[in-house]
């Protein structure tokens, strides 16, 4: 059998529920956001990006067979809904995405078990890397390398005894009221504590770390900033 006949679908590789990948889905580049626009007089078109690092969602394509038909109902149950996808192929992280297209079975209960279908997966822009351990900082003007390509939204746990003003690559926020851990959750874009809402408590913007070097510091009460740092690539 093929090494790289697979593919994982939260967690649960295909070969599990015996779907093999006969073509891996080719490495993409997602599409920039952005509006072509005809100018009266002027050749081609204006081309206006809706933002720096801007990108659309993209369909990557496994065309898959499966050999024994009495496990439909289990495959149909997997093939379905959103979470990560990692790949054979690319086997150092995944994308979150959804599966978006019907499958049909018809051809292969019909007598043909080796008839191949596609599994369409919509895919958020980015590649997470996997495996990525969390970042300890302790010493405000510490300086953190990205790992990825693109910037990173983190998850962030800061320490705090009294208010803080916190840099962290090019964003800046501020800490108020409020005292032990709180976690400021850049992809939720939420800010709380033992499960209980701190918006209130947070003011300026959500952590992003940029592509390249990154320092982060501080002035105020921060003893500790864990962070799930999310790298990602393009």
């Amino acid at each position: 059998m093929r090494l790289n006949d697979w593919f994982t679908w939260n967690g649960v590789r295909s070969t599990e529920l015996g779907i093999h990948v006969l073509k891996q889905p080719a490495l993409v580049r997602p599409p920039e956001r952005a509006t072509f626009t005809s100018v009266p007089g002027r050749s081609g078109t204006l081309t206006t990006l809706e933002g720096e690092d801007v990108y659309d969602d993209f369909i990557v394509s496994a065309e898959c067979m499966i050999r024994e038909t009495s496990n439909l109902p289990a495959i149909s149950q997997y093939l379905k809904g959103d979470g990560k996808v990692t790949f054979a192929n690319r086997q150092d992280g995944f994308y979150i995405a959804r599966i978006v297209n019907q499958i049909s079975f018809d051809k292969i209960l019909r007598g043909n078990p080796h008839h191949s279908f596609i599994v369409n997966f919509r895919c958020q822009p980015f590649f997470y890397l996997s495996d990525v351990e969390d970042i300890t900082i302790t010493q405000s003007g510490t300086y953190v390398q990205n790992q990825g390509n693109v910037f990173s939204e983190p998850v962030v746990k800061v320490t705090l005894n009294s208010d803080a003003e916190i840099v962290m690559g090019g964003s800046y926020f501020e800490l108020t009221g409020i005292t032990g851990t709180v976690t400021i959750d850049t992809p939720l874009m939420e800010t709380y504590m033992d499960y209980e809402s701190h918006n209130q408590n947070m003011r300026g913007d959500y952590p992003k770390l940029l592509a390249g070097e990154n320092i982060i510091s501080w002035t105020g009460g921060v003893s500790q900033i864990v962070m799930t740092p999310n790298w990602r690539m393009l």
